[in-house]
């Protein structure tokens, strides 16, 4: 049954998302985009990743590695296609990037997946022109819970040796969240993913109690500073509050940008990704901005 609601899950956003952007036609020719660069040259759509920078534009440009999100069961990088605009034409060389679904994997895979991406990035980052000393993360609902993933194994010795997986190479110097989906064992809508985030091959594996309590990992590692943003009306805006007050009992360093409800628009759950035009948007592309300055 859990494979069958993932599913149908994946036809809803992704229905969503195609009916969201056909309605999207800005202008991109002030924009350069190389498409569907392989990671893993296995011949997989789940394993390609796309490059935008600013057309006039150098190649010392910071990075952003930008994961989508889609409840780990849905959707590729081009649904985040306008965020990522806004964010070349802000003066960075942004990543995006896909990585595998449930069911057909589970999210062991899927960081696997992310730690390749990121990898092929470090090796070949005089070849695409990337500079990754000053390299961030950004990332939406399940993309968020990647992210967080990706920084807690390249910030911990330990956490790589649990998940069998190495360092990267690329140390970021801080993150973007944006409306995360922190608990991987829910009570909610999504609650079919408490069955499909691990399957038996799983059972006794080291990473496992991080897989299915992900803020455990915040006694396992260091983090780079946080962005965490949310709004009132967004279905899952206790999954940010939570994890605010799990980083601050942690003592990292973070802050939240909790938006209340707007006149005449909903600030839906990750409305900044979806909707780049709207002033609320608007102030979080300047707020994580300024945040990620503060770190050069």
């Amino acid at each position: 049954m859990s494979k069958l609601l993932a599913r149908f899950a994946r036809f809803l956003f992704e229905t969503h998302d195609a009916r969201r952007m056909r309605k999207q036609t800005y202008d991109t020719s002030d924009l350069r985009i190389q498409t569907d660069i392989p990671y893993i040259a296995d011949g997989t759509e789940e394993h390609l990743l796309d490059i935008y920078r600013p057309k006039q534009a150098s190649t010392n440009l910071p990075t952003i590695v930008n994961i989508h999100g889609g409840a780990l069961v849905a959707s590729y990088k081009n649904v985040n296609s306008w965020f990522n605009h806004e964010w070349a034409r802000m003066g960075y060389a942004v990543v995006s990037l896909n990585y595998r679904h449930l069911p057909q994997t589970t999210l062991i895979h899927q960081v696997e997946d992310i730690m390749s991406a990121l990898s092929f990035l470090s090796a070949n980052r005089n070849l695409y022109g990337l500079n990754l000393d000053h390299c961030y993360i950004t990332g939406d609902s399940a993309g968020a819970l990647l992210a967080f993933f990706v920084l807690s194994l390249e910030g911990s010795r330990k956490l790589r040796d649990a998940f069998c997986v190495k360092s990267s190479g690329i140390t970021f110097r801080a993150a973007g969240l944006i409306s995360i989906m922190l608990d991987t064992q829910r009570h909610d809508l999504a609650a079919f993913l408490n069955d499909i985030v691990s399957d038996a091959a799983d059972s006794g594996k080291p990473y496992l109690p991080f897989i299915l309590n992900p803020t455990a990992m915040l006694q396992e590692t260091r983090l780079p500073p946080l962005c965490l943003v949310t709004s009132d009306e967004d279905i899952i805006q206790k999954d940010t509050l939570k994890f605010d007050k799990s980083l601050t009992e942690a003592k990292k360093e973070h802050r939240l940008l909790n938006f209340g409800k707007s006149k005449g628009k909903r600030l839906e759950h990750v409305f900044a990704v979806q909707y780049p035009m709207w002033q609320e948007s608007r102030q979080v592309y300047e707020e994580i901005d300024s945040f990620f300055r503060q770190q050069w």
